[in-house]
């Protein structure tokens, strides 16, 4: 397997392609072909919008292996580089999306879609130096949707770049430290990849509505 196979976006339909002990193999043969080594792999499989994404990047650090702390630095450095890339990009689509009717209205399904079950900002959070409010709002939807979501918000609200993207961060580190977590208790549990998998896969899932349920922060307004 090339390195480039990995990213083939077929293989975000088979959650099972890199799973076991072959799965396993694919990655690791993967990995020592990719440039940069194999903690630049998983960098990648963080970072990248295609491909099997972060349960394969999981995997792949449990495997080299690569410390928990390490393995957030990387994820911590992929959320950094989505900022950097997608900050640009999102003002230009704030400042000319209205002019093109159906970029428009498929953003404003777009996002109305990724915060559901999310209490978004209120208009007056924005204003006025009140940025704190503001500020956990978008870490809540970092942590309840993810940071492209947040970063949308940021531009939306036209709040201040680096804090307002440092609190998209936070939140969506606190979701994937919990991702984290659970996938290094299934592995003292059971040392099995397919369960390991599917563990985070699962806690990808629920984390954010279980959070929902006992931080009212994250509730939607109607809650």
């Amino acid at each position: 397997m090339t390195p480039y196979d990995v990213f083939d976006p077929s293989v975000a339909l088979d959650p099972t392609r890199f799973v076991g002990e072959t799965g396993a193999a694919r990655l690791m043969e993967a990995a020592r072909h990719f440039p940069g080594g194999p903690a630049m792999l998983v960098f990648a499989l963080f970072w990248a919008p295609i491909g099997p994404g972060i349960p394969a990047g999981v995997l792949l650090a449990r495997h080299i292996p690569l410390s928990p702390l390490f393995t957030l630095g990387l994820y911590t450095l992929s959320d950094t580089l989505a900022a950097i890339v997608c900050h640009p990009l999102f003002i230009v689509l704030r400042r000319h999306g209205r002019r093109v009717k159906p970029l428009y209205w498929l953003g404003r399904r777009m996002m109305a879609l990724a915060m559901l079950g999310v209490r978004p900002p209120q208009g007056d959070e924005a204003q006025g130096g009140r940025l704190a409010p503001t500020l956990f709002r978008i870490a809540t939807v970092g942590f309840g949707a993810d940071i492209y979501t947040a970063g949308m918000l940021t531009t939306v609200l036209r709040v201040p770049r680096i804090p307002g993207w440092a609190s998209a961060i936070a939140g969506d580190l606190v979701w994937f430290s919990l991702l984290l977590g659970t996938s290094i208790v299934a592995a003292s549990l059971v040392d099995d990849d397919r369960v390991i998998g599917l563990a985070v896969i699962v806690a990808m899932i629920l984390i954010p509505r279980i959070a929902r349920r006992f931080v009212p922060a994250l509730r939607d307004r109607e809650s």
